[in-house]
């Protein structure tokens, strides 16, 4: 590293000057960052994936209960015989 003699003091901002390592580090800090927005968003996508295998998962099980509680209800439509439609409808007259 070259020293820096007191005629190249130009400023207060030149005293600690030292560009190779103030690089590096900004671009150690970008990357650990990155690094670290990364991995949040990986777990993110994980816990994404999950909720979509539990929401299919449990729009498979309603699918199929549907499926069979049609069958069921079907199957009872076809066993009762059906009901005469005026058989519940008595009507009383007044007579006066």
């Amino acid at each position: 590293m070259i020293t820096k003699g007191v005629s190249d003091i130009k400023g207060v901002r030149s005293l600690n000057t030292r560009p190779g390592p103030v690089t590096v580090s900004k671009g150690f800090l970008k990357l650990y960052q990155l690094s670290a927005e990364k991995e949040n968003l990986m777990k993110k996508l994980e816990w994404v994936n999950r909720q979509s295998d539990q929401a299919k998962r449990r729009l498979s099980e309603i699918t199929h209960g549907m499926h069979t509680m049609k069958r069921v209800v079907e199957e009872k439509a076809k066993e009762e015989p059906t009901p005469n439609s005026n058989h519940g409808l008595r009507r009383m007259f007044i007579k006066y």
